[in-house]
């Protein structure tokens, strides 16, 4: 009978089914529902549906992937911010040091700043002051000498009693007398003691025969002045020995090169 029953049948005929059993009718009812919920259903739709949702479900697992990456980057760079922020923190410490470096070197050891211009005023006050006294014992008409400064330049000034001397004025052993003084007050200045002993390497450079002849004339009265302790003591080195002729330098030494070494001998 089985095989008598059509492959398609109608409405009607499902009506007359359902009345063979209870069974029969179950299915007729499912038939029906599923003709009910089916209804209007078409077939190219669900399948451009049904691949729209594949790759929608592609698209969303790529974003998934996407959004992982960026959350990692963000996890990364919140870290590296964090790190940033201390690394800020040290340069602005860094940054205080450095401003108090700069005032400091702007204010102790510029050319032009307060501690190097007091500096600066308090020696030339020392040197003119010391330089003045050793004038003094060299008996000429320059009593005082009077450093000051202009701008990065130093400027001299000479004076007898109260008036006041240009240096071109004086003469050549006037004139090495005041630089000589001047270098006397300075070394004294440097070894913060009193000045008893110096050593003078080749001093007539750039000094003509007059003034050369007048160094050692004025080292010669320096050293016959005895102070508060001793006299002062000078050795003079120099390749112009013309300079000691006629003067009352103690002990004059030549020193020549041998084949076996140097040879020194007394004049």
């Amino acid at each position: 009978k089985i095989k008598e029953i059509p492959i398609t049948i109608n409405s009607g005929q499902l009506l007359e089914a359902s009345t063979i059993d209870s069974h029969a009718k179950m299915k007729y009812e499912k038939i029906l529902h599923i003709e009910k919920t089916t209804s209007g259903f078409n077939q190219e739709q669900f399948i451009a549906k049904k691949s729209e949702l594949v790759n929608n479900r592609q698209r969303l697992r790529e974003i998934d992937q996407e959004f992982g990456a960026v959350s990692n980057r963000i996890e990364n760079a919140q870290k590296q911010l964090e790190k940033n922020k201390i690394s800020l923190a040290e340069l602005h410490k860094v940054r205080k040091y450095v401003i108090e470096l700069e005032n400091i070197q702007k204010n102790v050891y510029s050319i032009d700043g307060p501690v190097a211009k007091s500096l600066r005023s308090w020696a030339l006050e020392i040197i003119s002051e010391k330089s003045s006294e050793y004038l003094e014992k060299l008996n000429t008409k320059i009593q005082r000498i009077s450093l000051s400064q202009k701008t990065r330049d130093v400027n001299i000034t000479c004076y007898s009693r109260s008036t006041m001397l240009e240096l071109e004025s004086l003469s050549g052993g006037e004139q090495v007398s005041i630089a000589l003084s001047l270098r006397l007050g300075m070394a004294h200045l440097l070894g913060s003691s009193n000045l008893n002993f110096m050593i003078l390497d080749e001093p007539t450079t750039h000094l003509d025969s007059e003034r050369r002849k007048a160094l050692v004339e004025v080292l010669s009265q320096l050293a016959n002045i005895r102070g508060e302790n001793a006299s002062m003591q000078f050795i003079i080195i120099s390749h112009d020995a013309e300079i000691f002729e006629d003067s009352s330098v103690e002990n004059i030494y030549k020193f020549e090169s041998a084949i076996d070494g140097t040879v020194v001998s007394l004049l």
